[in-house]
């Protein structure tokens, strides 16, 4: 029996987010999930601007959040510049709470393990099965499986708790 809900409800817990597709809903194309193609999202961010407001809040994750110790949540998604780490670690901050010193950002998703190493040093007493991350990217929580003792959680796991 999976303990995934349990763990993502216990505020013991450590909670690693993804942003896009999991606190950013992703509704970038006018009938597409994304705008057109990696290239073209970059070179969006080369004039500074924000892409990350309140219409991608995902209200409930939004009302998932609102109780939890901020302190214990953290962000590690994917960007192709400083600016847009800034605009999401804004977006985080603004809408759900999360200290900016909470966010990390990788150039390829497939980083993100090595964070979780980073973050577990601040809670050396935490069981590892407290730390988890939660994204919708089913590869990159089987290699956060495979290479860490921490737990996942896909986004559809909140889809009913």
């Amino acid at each position: 029996m999976s303990k995934i809900k349990e763990i993502l409800k216990d505020d013991n817990s450590v909670l690693v987010f993804d942003i896009d597709g999991v606190l950013a809903i992703m509704e970038w194309g006018e009938y597409h999930h994304y705008v057109a193609d990696d290239d073209i999202w970059a070179n969006m961010y080369s004039n500074e601007e924000c892409y990350y407001t309140e219409e991608y809040v995902s209200k409930k994750m939004q009302d998932f959040l609102k109780m939890k110790n901020k302190s214990r949540v953290y962000i590690i998604t994917k960007a192709f510049s400083q600016n847009e780490a800034n605009d999401k670690m804004n977006f985080a901050f603004k809408y759900y709470g999360i200290p900016k010193e909470n966010l990390f950002y990788v150039e390829d998703n497939m980083e993100k393990y090595k964070i979780l190493f980073e973050i577990k040093k601040k809670y050396p007493e935490l069981p590892n099965h407290n730390l988890v991350m939660i994204d919708d990217t089913v590869d990159v929580l089987t290699s956060i499986m495979d290479k860490t003792p921490f737990s996942t959680a896909h986004i559809s796991s909140f889809l009913d708790i």
